[in-house]
């Protein structure tokens, strides 16, 4: 992938979770799902485009004038993903190696793991953002600009479409 395929990315995934915390500032009880790419990004929600739209328009002002805490969230994938690397890394270190010669080794081990593990858990939201920051996310949009957004009909959940582009 080129360099500025995935910069492009980053951004969208920067507006991406810069709506989604607008939508749950304005709409608490609701549900947003979103996944990012070069072309923009798509939400999974009950919202229509009339509720979205508003809030992807001022994710994008708020992120140009430097709002760069808009564009992190604590329930991105990213950090799902650093929880799972992490706690299965640290599963692997325990459990890998000599082969178990006695219950009790074997409780010691699995009784490490599940210290490691909870460690990780603690660790993982934090080193998660870390990740958005340097790998996942970018929160300088450049010069990104909205050009639509389109959804698919559905009763409960409808994916919302937001185009972007760089002129």
């Amino acid at each position: 992938m080129s360099a500025t395929l995935i910069r492009r990315i980053r951004q969208n995934h920067a507006l991406e979770h810069a709506t989604i915390a607008l939508l749950g500032q304005r709409y608490p009880r609701t549900q947003v799902v979103g996944f990012s790419g070069p072309l923009g990004f798509t939400l999974y929600t009950n919202l229509s485009v009339k509720e979205i739209y508003p809030a992807v328009q001022e994710a994008l002002e708020r992120l140009e004038r430097g709002e760069a805490a808009l564009a992190y969230h604590p329930n991105c994938g990213t950090n799902l993903l650093t929880a799972a690397a992490l706690t299965v890394g640290t599963t692997s270190l325990v459990l890998q190696g000599k082969s178990i010669n006695s219950r009790s080794e074997g409780l010691e081990r699995i009784l490490k793991a599940i210290l490691l593990n909870a460690l990780a858990l603690l660790l993982a939201p934090r080193l998660g953002m870390k990740v958005q920051e340097k790998v996942t996310v970018e929160s300088n949009i450049g010069d990104l600009e909205l050009v639509s957004i389109r959804t698919d009909p559905g009763r409960d959940f409808r994916r919302v479409y937001v185009q972007t582009r760089h002129p």
